[in-house]
């Protein structure tokens, strides 16, 4: 009873969140949350730094998909400790490097990719659960079963990805073709759902010219189906169908970039083929080969009970904070966009 709430509520949760984000976000007002003065100019006014929606979507989506990775992770035996300073040392890596793989792909340094972080944690989080095996054993007196380990990673990953594509929705990224350009038949299906982007300093306007166009809802294509893979896991994983719940967000998440790639019009690199997409079908293939021949974990029988009880405690509820924080300060101080303010006393209200 109590998984099934668990998915259900999560269902009904994020099903609320995408449904006001997609209709809200695109919207010019939804692009900066805060400005803070930070230095003053000559003629009294002040030179802001902006912190957006960006940030705070991307820090929510990214401790979001922490949380559940706890409670899965912990369902199955393994303790807060090590799952946090795993998923820390993958951070740790990976935050970085979507900066640089979108510098390299893109040409552009003020930027970032969800695809090169997942590129970089597809590669290092088979290696990284390897590598803890012998600790484990040594200082635990227990291994980690491998497969719910991936299946937990899975389904956080995209999870926390549906919430943070609200993020582009918000920026202006990741956006559609206009409805004008596609096939017929797109413009069809499409006709009554497009996305509008609004404002001068989205990304799709100063990019690319697209501010009021009718678009490709890409962004609020891939929020939906990755929650839907991300439940889907949830509901195996807690039935012990734990090769299932990693294969289906897996192949539901690299499969979807694949695919949907050419029906997006932000720049990408210079190739037809773009590199993201290559390093999709990359981590497809590898993890693929690697779910399949990994033993079966019958054994293992998920406690949902325990893990609530262990994950919404105060450190760790504190340590999900602190990482929120340094998130929303790393994404959401904007790199692309400036602000002058200036301040006066309403003389009517002394």
């Amino acid at each position: 009873m109590l998984n099934t709430c668990f998915v259900l509520v999560l269902g009904v949760g994020l099903g609320a969140l995408l449904t006001w984000g997609i209709r809200t976000l695109p919207g010019e007002r939804w692009q900066m949350l805060a400005v803070v003065p930070v230095a003053k100019s000559r003629d009294g006014s002040w030179r802001g730094l902006n912190l957006t929606f960006y940030g705070f979507f991307s820090a929510s989506g990214s401790a979001f998909a922490f949380a559940i990775l706890l409670i899965l992770l912990s369902s199955v035996g393994i303790p807060i400790a090590m799952s946090i300073s795993l998923l820390l040392l993958v951070v740790l890596i990976c935050v970085p490097a979507s900066r640089v793989i979108a510098g390299v792909v893109e040409r552009k340094r003020n930027t970032f990719t969800v695809a090169g972080a997942v590129f970089v944690a597809t590669f290092l989080l088979p290696l990284f659960v390897m590598a803890a095996q012998g600790p484990a054993r040594h200082f635990l007196r227990q291994t980690i079963p491998a497969l719910p380990v991936f299946a937990a990673a899975a389904i956080a990953y995209v999870l926390g990805e549906s919430v943070g594509r609200l993020a582009c929705l918000s920026f202006g990224c990741c956006y559609g073709i206009p409805l004008r350009q596609t096939s017929p038949r797109l413009a069809r299906l499409f006709r009554k759902h497009y996305l509008v982007i609004e404002g001068a300093t989205k990304k799709a306007s100063y990019a690319s010219g697209l501010s009021g166009e009718p678009l490709l809802p890409v962004q609020a294509l891939t929020s939906a189906v990755f929650a839907l893979a991300g439940l889907a896991g949830i509901a195996l994983f807690l039935a012990q169908s734990f090769r299932l719940a990693a294969l289906v967000p897996m192949i539901a998440s690299l499969g979807w970039r694949a695919f949907s790639e050419p029906l997006r019009a932000d720049h990408r690199g210079s190739s037809k083929f773009s590199m993201y997409q290559l390093m999709s079908i990359l981590c497809l293939l590898y993890l693929g080969t690697f779910l399949i021949f990994q033993p079966a974990s019958n054994q293992v029988v998920p406690d949902l009970a325990a893990a609530l009880q262990h994950v919404f405690s105060l450190p760790v509820l504190l340590a999900l904070q602190i990482f929120w924080i340094a998130l929303f300060l790393y994404y959401g101080a904007s790199r692309v966009t400036a602000s002058t303010l200036s301040f006066h006393v309403v003389a009517d209200r002394v």
